[in-house]
């Protein structure tokens, strides 16, 4: 759900009590299309967050100031002309989505008129314009607009500044019973979009909204449910709450500032402001986007990298397939040796039976004319050895890559079950130290002395770890389970390692934490979405680790076949983990 008229008619509220007598203290540009003003004022200092973006335009209250953003030209002409202006009215124009802040400047500096920062939301069409006040001549804007991008109106600094075109709708406060039944009397179809193009502010989730509590689908139904809900364009009244996927934190469905029951299997985040609220949502938009990029890229490098170690598998199964030709320097050898007495000196080939082949066939042998028929006997095995060293490393080179095939099918598990930011920075790092891409998340945690794990209390409050990742795995087994904890792991299918502490060295795990982390094990393997996954069992100290990266022995197990899940009861938290010295 975008930001639209609605939310900014409330929001205009906040901003008059919080704003006006404020004082503009600094203005930073965090990216091409939005800014954020700080102000101080009666009631504290305020960070006002302004964009223009075109698909996340907005404007609302924000904690704090980004660090380390470098000024911009917008920034700074902003700063020379209302750097500590007093803002003296914000006011919204009409029903549109079009704020207009009017400061006036800071007089010792700077004498004039006030100025108007008018702030557009318009989709694609976004700007934020600086406007001299008197003569409603633009001086700045974030976006330049000329003829050739628009027909409507040129935004251009020395151009005098215009609205963005009006739509006659319906103010849905004002309108009452008559003209609103009215409005809607000739039309056959009652659709979302019809409501949406007759009443101002209101967005497709509302018009959809309105839709789906109107089941009758008669005008006087239709007028009753449109009342219920502009009562929360009362600011008193507005009960702003983000709606996010039950399966995915980072996945919000829409920002609103009433209860919206079209949408189904998903939770809902209730906050005391709108700004909070909107901040929550595009915090979050800004998240996904970025796990989404993250994910994409970390899997071109699993993909390029695995296709580059097949690549070289053949060539290298192709290299031991000529290795095994070594055999045949053995055969000429030990012929050569049987054959002494046939073969003249000086002689560059001889024909001799060959016993080891079934049908006794004969075979010739290349000789070198410059030794003796012993020594090219002993040139035949000097080869063989020769290539035999060969087969021994190809062998090991195709061993080596096999695994590291492997390894590459657990980078990819790892990279499916990463669900934050943390966790795929975490995993670029170890491709990173791999030489496999470059590492510019920064983490400073780079000396493995510390673990960030998936933490779980269980109904019995014995704490569960499960590694993120095939590094934490690892640490997790070598360095943090003790012997009598529980370890347990999806058999026989790449995922997660799963820990059970036991700090008391009880003799037994109850049952409920057992099924708990036996769950965890199965959601966060390969087999996730499978209905049932036979989870391994056993105690840490009949764990073994192995050669290569996530990869273990064990014994003494047993087995539980449980559903892949997690509990909607349970709490997740990424604790950091301080790992005890050896």
């Amino acid at each position: 759900m975008s930001f639209d008229s609605s939310m900014l008619h409330i929001l205009k509220f906040d901003f008059n009590d919080k704003l006006i007598g404020g004082k503009i203290r600094h203005i930073q540009q965090v990216d091409a299309h939005t800014v954020v003003i700080k102000v101080s004022g009666r009631t504290g200092t305020q960070f006002l967050l302004i964009s223009a973006h075109p698909m996340n335009a907005r404007v609302h209250f924000i904690n704090q100031l980004s660090k380390g953003q470098k000024q911009s030209h917008f920034a700074n002409f902003l700063l020379n002309h209302l750097a500590r202006g007093e803002i003296t009215h914000v006011e919204q124009i009409g029903w549109d989505r079009i704020l207009k802040i009017t400061i006036n400047p800071f007089v010792e500096i700077l004498k004039g008129a006030p100025k108007s920062l008018i702030v557009e939301l318009m989709g694609k069409h976004s700007n934020v314009v600086l406007v001299e006040e008197d003569s409603q001549h633009i001086l700045e804007s974030i976006k330049h607009i000329d003829d050739t991008m628009s027909r409507f109106r040129v935004v251009l600094p020395g151009e005098v500044y215009q609205l963005p075109p009006q739509q006659e709708k319906l103010d849905p406060i004002q309108v009452g019973q008559r003209e609103f039944m009215a409005a809607f009397q000739d039309q056959s179809d009652m659709s979302w979009r019809l409501i949406m193009n007759v009443i101002d502010g209101i967005n497709p989730v509302l018009a959809k909204e309105i839709v789906y509590r109107t089941d009758t689908g008669t005008l006087e139904q239709l007028w009753d449910v449109f009342q219920e809900i502009r009562v929360y364009f009362d600011p008193e009244r507005a009960l702003p709450q983000v709606t996010v996927n039950s399966q995915d934190p980072y996945d919000v469905l829409g920002v609103s500032i009433l209860p919206l029951t079209q949408i189904k299997n998903s939770e809902i985040k209730d906050f005391d402001t709108l700004s909070q609220a909107l901040d929550f949502f595009y915090v979050a938009v800004a998240t996904k986007e970025m796990i989404q990029s993250q994910r994409s890229i970390l899997n071109q490098v699993i993909t390029k990298r695995r296709d580059a170690v097949e690549r070289k598998l053949i060539s290298l199964r192709h290299d031991l397939a000529n290795a095994d030709q070594a055999d045949q320097y053995r055969v000429k050898g030990e012929l050569l040796m049987s054959n002494l007495h046939q073969v003249e000196p000086g002689q560059k080939q001889v024909v001799v039976q060959n016993y080891y082949d079934s049908d006794l066939r004969t075979i010739s042998i290349d000789l070198d004319p410059q030794v003796s028929p012993s020594n090219n006997a002993q040139q035949y095995f000097s080869k063989y050895n020769k290539a035999k060293r060969g087969k021994s490393v190809i062998s090991q080179l195709i061993a080596d890559n096999e695994a590291e095939i492997e390894v590459l099918g657990h980078y990819c598990l790892s990279l499916e079950l990463s669900q934050t930011l943390d966790d795929l920075f975490s995993l670029r790092s170890e491709f990173g130290k791999k030489g496999w891409i470059s590492d510019k998340s920064k983490r400073k945690n780079n000396n493995q002395t510390a673990g960030t794990f998936r933490r779980y209390i269980s109904p019995d409050g014995f704490q569960i770890y499960v590694g993120r990742n095939s590094v934490e795995n690892d640490l997790l087994l070598r360095r943090v389970a003790k012997s009598q904890d529980m370890w347990l792991h999806a058999r026989q299918i790449h995922g997660s390692h799963v820990i059970i502490r036991n700090p008391e060295k009880k003799p037994g795990i109850p049952m409920p934490t057992l099924l708990q982390a036996a769950q965890l094990a199965a959601f966060f393997s390969k087999a996730k979405h499978s209905s049932h996954v036979p989870v391994d069992y056993t105690w840490a100290k009949y764990v073994v680790k192995r050669r290569g990266v996530g990869f273990v022995h064990y014994t003494h197990q047993k087995t539980l076949t449980v559903e892949p899940k997690i509990r909607q009861t349970e709490v997740e938290s990424l604790d950091m983990y301080e790992i005890e010295s050896s």
